[in-house]
């Protein structure tokens, strides 16, 4: 079962990859600058972007409303109302941009039907057209195709910004390609997150397929054993022992439990779980087994082993003997990235499970993914609140930064992303207590940032809640 401390930890190491490769969305911002050129771009990157805001069919409005002719020369066209104009005019950057630079678009409304035909031709639409859902990506693609190519070279579109006393030819395709490098750069920034969410849902099935591997790794480990003693059999001297070999480990009941459960066999048909691709891992670990006391004990007791026993002999193994082990540390890490990390949580729930089995025997279910449909949305649902609110929550954060003890420039980055989601926690989900969220990213932050971060985190979480809570805008408490 993937468990609300793991989702947590997930979180944190998804937000801080995002925020550090992530690029910034930003406008551009008028210069100062002593060539003319220079200066209209800018201009026209406004114009240019609130033109292309009004052929996605939203009325930039100042004092007016957009001429019911321009709303038709763009109805029903592939790039309207789509998803990146929706943003830009979600924007405060862009509103602004809206508001100081509207009373100029009159003088577009006569170019726009012709502009909407030659888009409509364009091969960049031709493109467009065949996607039946466009992304962001194939959006961003038709702007900043036709952005060059088709609407600076439009004549009434030229004709319309030639009205403004400062154009110029070279600050119109300036202003061009600085509206499509803002274009790119909010298709970087849509496509990093989209793929870290990506990212963060492996992770997690990754964290579930541990939990079916470390259950599996008992199979694997008799098979091997098995062939062991085949081989004893076969050769040229076998002892009596080699002959008549103890086979109370091969038939391990627990083992033929989970090789033949339906739930494992039923996951395993969707994603093969197997470490045969390491011979030498489940021989190593094998001989491990084998050298420890644990097994020696199981074997020297007398009789026929009971379910119970059989399950005890591998929780043991796989406590003692197989989890600590280096040699599995190592292969984790060269099969997953995720995997070292989730070690410890996924063998506690193989753990449990075998104990499952001790007392319900081959009517014993293995855990689900997730506890319930909340838990499986806490994850997506967590980090999109760090993300959407990460500018509030960091505002809190350097407000409250005793700069006597703690340098904002100079704190550990892992420690404002541990920080960005216990805010996003407890802001979002008011049915998790406020001590729960605090013990548990004070434990992320012991694990996994500087020895001074525990007690940071800690102290920062107690200060940013009193004055949520006095200002009315938490309304949790500590007990």
């Amino acid at each position: 079962m993937v468990n609300r401390v793991l989702i947590r930890l997930k979180v944190v190491q998804m937000l801080y990859g995002y925020l550090l490769s992530r690029s910034e969305f930003k406008i551009e911002t008028p210069v100062e600058s002593s060539s003319r050129d220079r200066r209209y771009s800018f201009q026209a990157y406004a114009e240019l972007l609130l033109l292309m805001l009004e052929m996605s069919g939203y009325k930039i409005v100042r004092d007016r409303v957009v001429p019911a002719s321009v709303a038709s020369a763009v109805a029903g066209a592939r790039y309207a109302d789509s998803r990146t104009a929706r943003f830009l005019m979600g924007n405060d950057e862009v509103r602004g941009l809206i508001s100081a630079n509207a009373a100029r678009m009159p003088a577009f409304d006569s170019a726009v039907p012709e502009l909407a035909a030659r888009l409509k031709v364009s091969s960049f639409y031709r493109e467009l057209a065949k996607v039946k859902n466009p992304e962001v990506a194939d959006e961003i693609a038709f702007w900043t195709g036709v952005l060059r190519t088709t609407v600076i070279k439009t004549p009434a579109v030229v004709e319309a910004m030639r009205t403004n006393p400062d154009f110029t030819i070279r600050g119109m395709e300036m202003g061009a390609k600085m509206l499509c490098e803002t274009l790119s750069n909010y298709s970087d920034t849509r496509n990093v997150l989209a793929d870290t969410r990506k990212d963060l849902k492996v992770s997690l099935d990754k964290s579930y397929e541990l939990y079916h591997a470390l259950l599996w790794l008992p199979v694997e480990l008799t098979r091997a054993q098995e062939q062991r003693i085949d081989a004893a059999r076969e050769k040229y001297l076998p002892t009596a022992e080699d002959l008549n070999p103890d086979m109370r480990f091969v038939e391990n009941k627990f083992v033929a439990a989970i090789a033949f459960n339906p739930e494992m066999e039923a996951y395993r048909k969707d994603r093969p779980v197997t470490w045969t691709d390491d011979p030498l891992l489940i021989q190593r670990l094998l001989d491990l087994v084998t050298d420890s006391e644990i097994y020696k004990d199981y074997i020297a007791a007398p009789g026929e082993k009971s379910m119970a026993e059989d399950c005890e002999l591998w929780r043991a193994l796989l406590k003692n003997v197989i989890v600590p082990s280096d040699d599995l540390s190592e292969d984790l890490e060269s099969k997953s990235i995720f995997w070292n990390d989730d070690l410890e949580v996924m063998s506690s729930f193989a753990l449990k499970t075998i104990k499952n089995f001790a007392r319900d025997g081959q009517n014993a279910h293995l855990l689900s993914q997730y506890k319930d449909d909340e838990d499986a949305a806490f994850g997506a649902g967590l980090f999109g609140f760090a993300v959407e609110h990460r500018e509030d929550y960091r505002e809190l954060i350097d407000e409250f930064v005793n700069t006597k003890k703690w340098d904002v420039e100079r704190l550990a980055m892992m420690d404002i992303v541990i920080m960005l989601t216990a805010l996003a926690e407890i802001m979002n989900y008011p049915s998790i207590p406020l001590s729960v969220s605090a013990n548990e990213y004070v434990e992320i932050a012991n694990r996994y940032s500087n020895p001074r971060s525990g007690s940071f985190i800690n102290g920062m979480i107690a200060a940013i809640t009193d004055k949520l809570r006095a200002d009315g805008l938490l309304h949790k408490s500590w007990a």
